[in-house]
């Protein structure tokens, strides 16, 4: 197995993960240009003008486009994201040249057919339906907004209801030319292929591609609230209750990230950590339990989640809150730490054990400009952390009482638990309907 990465058209990079044992090609295009940098008022543009991109190309009708791929025997796969966009295909090796001809064409040469625009305004139109359909979802894209306000993580990948219906075809190729330039695209190519051939298939496919100027800024520093806020979101006839809370984190490549990651998987990374342990395994209060630690271009979340019975949400809220506030006053324990960064550089090898894995990590550190030996260095960097390094980097980056939190539930049954339950004395609380976002 090789890695390799070498420059590519117009100043682009490409990627490539070799491995000779089954002759399929993975190949995946990323554009760092995401919803974060939807302008404000025109969110879900990214998804919009990436997906309209593979309706029409080349000349060819949508029909055409999917017929195509089908007889390649694969599909074009478009993910947005808030740092950016990918476009993935998987083909057996011989289908290699006409299928990234044909991703090409998508890429370069999208013709932004009208009736497909309206068409796929009213497709996202119904998926923000469904969306609000799964509590989980809701409950992410509510705390989202709630924590970051007007930062470019507060947006929202997919659009709001105002925002779809205001998405243009004018917009759609303006967002395509901004995008679609060299210095901010990655290509990346895993399987059954060797390097120099990789890249030179990259080049013939993809000379076309723009220079351009890059549009791609700096993420600023998430705003950080003082005290604690509730918003419920309220859904008619709750029965569980989704519960989301946490605080603004540093930067996935800031000096102390890798200590606070150690000391958030002791917290809630895992099935025996201490967030698990004390609301499942001894009370059997949610199913799930976990904290986790955001990673990308920029500064994203700490986030607890669990999810009760609503007859159990204050029980469990207060619980989550205690168990929080003892987690950043009296930190980590060192068999805690032991713990978690052994089952971190452990753990760590199934991330990786595929290429079409290292493809996916390579290009997410290329997206966020991580440093490039990332993968190679981090078992033996995380085995490194020592005690005093986790519960300084919590206390640091985290407080007790500086909470966002967010319940998806029914607010006129659960507030009033709340109140009695002395769980909103001194918070701010917020009730808002479910399908008003």
């Amino acid at each position: 197995m090789t890695a390799t990465r070498v420059e590519g058209p117009s100043g682009s990079i490409v990627l490539v993960e070799e491995n000779h044992d089954l002759p399929l090609v993975r190949v995946q295009v990323a554009v760092r240009l995401g919803a974060g940098d939807d302008q404000d008022g025109r969110d879900g543009r990214t998804n919009y003008a990436s997906e309209l991109m593979a309706r029409g190309a080349g000349g060819r009708t949508r029909t055409d486009i999917d017929a195509a791929f089908d007889a390649l025997g694969t599909s074009l796969d478009i993910g947005s994201d808030y740092d950016g966009v990918t476009f993935e295909i998987a083909v057996l090796k011989e289908k290699i040249e006409p299928a990234l001809a044909l991703v090409a064409d998508v890429l370069l040469r999208p013709d932004f057919p009208r009736g497909e625009a309206d068409k796929l305004k009213r497709e996202t139109l119904a998926q923000l339906d469904e969306l609000r359909d799964d509590d989980g979802t809701l409950a992410r894209r509510y705390f989202q907004r709630a924590l970051y306000g007007a930062h470019p993580y507060g947006r929202t990948v997919l659009g709001t209801e105002t925002s779809i219906k205001a998405l243009s075809l004018d917009g759609a190729r303006d967002w395509h030319q901004k995008a679609l330039v060299g210095g901010d695209m990655v290509f990346g190519i895993a399987g059954d292929v060797h390097a120099g051939d990789a890249a030179q298939a990259i080049a013939r496919h993809f000379g076309a591609l723009p220079t351009g100027e890059s549009h791609v800024v700096e993420r600023p520093v998430p705003p950080r609230r003082a005290g604690m806020r509730l918003t419920i979101v309220d859904k008619p006839e709750r029965t569980q209750s989704q519960i989301l809370m946490g605080q603004p984190a540093p930067r996935w490549h800031h000096p102390d990230f890798l200590a606070l990651q150690v000391a958030t998987t002791a917290f809630g990374g895992t099935f025996t950590a201490r967030l698990m342990d004390e609301v499942r395994s001894k009370r059997g209060l949610s199913y799930g339990a976990s904290a986790r630690l955001g990673q990308g271009r920029g500064a994203k979340a700490l986030v607890a989640h669990v999810f009760p019975s609503l007859e159990q949400t204050p029980e469990t809220l207060e619980l989550v809150l205690r168990l929080w506030r003892e987690w950043i006053t009296d930190g980590v324990t060192e068999r805690e730490v032991h713990f978690a960064r052994g089952y971190l550089a452990k753990s760590f090898a199934f991330s990786v054990a595929t290429p079409e894995d290292r493809l996916e990590l390579r290009t997410a550190l290329e997206l966020s400009d991580m440093p490039r030996d990332f993968a190679d260095t981090f078992a033996a960097r995380v085995s490194k952390i020592e005690h005093a390094e986790a519960v300084r980097a919590l206390k640091t980056h985290q407080t007790p009482g500086d909470l966002e939190i967010v319940i998806v539930s029914t607010a006129a049954e659960l507030l009033p638990k709340l109140q009695a339950a002395g769980l909103v004395d001194g918070v701010t609380v917020d009730v808002v309907p479910y399908d008003q976002y």
